[in-house]
């Protein structure tokens, strides 16, 4: 007889076991719709981030290249300027005064690249600590991928 309570007991606890399993498994995947629209909000915003963030590095490189061209210039020009003709000293003077302003354009296009980089930086790091490899609802995930609510960009 006790070893008859004995196996009730003991199956009543893998029963109470198995269910507890089946809820822990459950509760790890988070099919919550606000943390699944947080997730497809910060994937957008990093997204959008990365686009500012090429588009500020191609307007540096582009501002570099205005540089080397103008570099490039003005050693040829240099070679060839008549100090004794008015004319050609002021096309030199202009070709200077062009590289200068371009010079002045590449710390304003470094900062904004750079600050570019660090916002986009931030937001995959947010991302990914509070968002990868998480196991959520495909179902629902593609649901709110289709029609986020996202909050205004910052």
């Amino acid at each position: 007889m006790r070893s008859f309570g004995l196996r009730h007991a003991t199956a009543l606890g893998l029963g109470v076991l198995t269910l507890l399993a089946a809820g822990a498994a459950k509760a790890q995947i988070p099919s919550e719709p606000a943390e699944i629209n947080a997730c497809v909000c910060l994937q957008l915003a990093s997204a959008a981030l990365g686009a500012d963030k090429d588009a500020k590095y191609q307007t540096l490189a582009a501002t570099n290249q205005q540089l080397a061209d103008l570099d490039a210039q003005l050693a040829s020009a240099r070679s060839r300027i008549d100090v004794n003709n008015a004319e050609s000293v002021a096309r030199y003077k202009a070709l200077l005064e062009r590289r200068d302003a371009a010079f002045g354009q590449i710390s304003p296009a470094q900062s904004a690249a750079a600050a570019a980089v660090a916002r986009y930086n931030a937001s995959v790091g947010e991302y990914n600590q509070r968002c990868a490899g998480r196991p959520f609802n495909s179902e629902l995930e593609a649901q709110i991928q289709a029609h986020p609510n996202c909050p205004p960009p910052r």
